[in-house]
């Protein structure tokens, strides 16, 4: 099962071809920082706790955070269409991440 610690380790992202019982397809993700980064497999799952992330946060001392969710699941081959939809979203995110770096950096870098 998936596991972040601070936002960094693994995670489900997304959510494409639902059925009628709840399942649907997700893609397991190491992810840095809550920024998913590279896609490990895709799952068929069936959530057990309504989707809601269990939050252990009170085991951990100095505010860390540490959650999982609770899904029976089963692999299927790896979903590109959501993999590239995932990327469609994160490169502009880290793209305006780097920009913003190296806007607010003093003098700014000269190449």
């Amino acid at each position: 099962m998936p596991t972040t610690f601070n936002g960094t380790g693994t995670k489900y992202v997304g959510e494409r071809e639902h059925d009628r019982g709840g399942r649907y397809i997700t893609t397991k993700w190491i992810v840095l920082l809550g920024l998913p980064l590279v896609p490990l497999s895709s799952w068929r799952v069936f959530p057990l706790n309504d989707g809601a992330s269990q939050d252990h946060s009170h085991l951990l001392s100095s505010g860390a955070s540490l959650s999982e969710e609770s899904v029976a699941a089963e692999p299927v081959p790896l979903n590109w269409r959501q993999v590239l939809n995932v990327y469609a979203i994160v490169i502009p995110v880290i793209a305006f991440l780097v920009w913003a770096f190296f806007r607010l950096l003093p003098g700014g870098i000269k190449f």
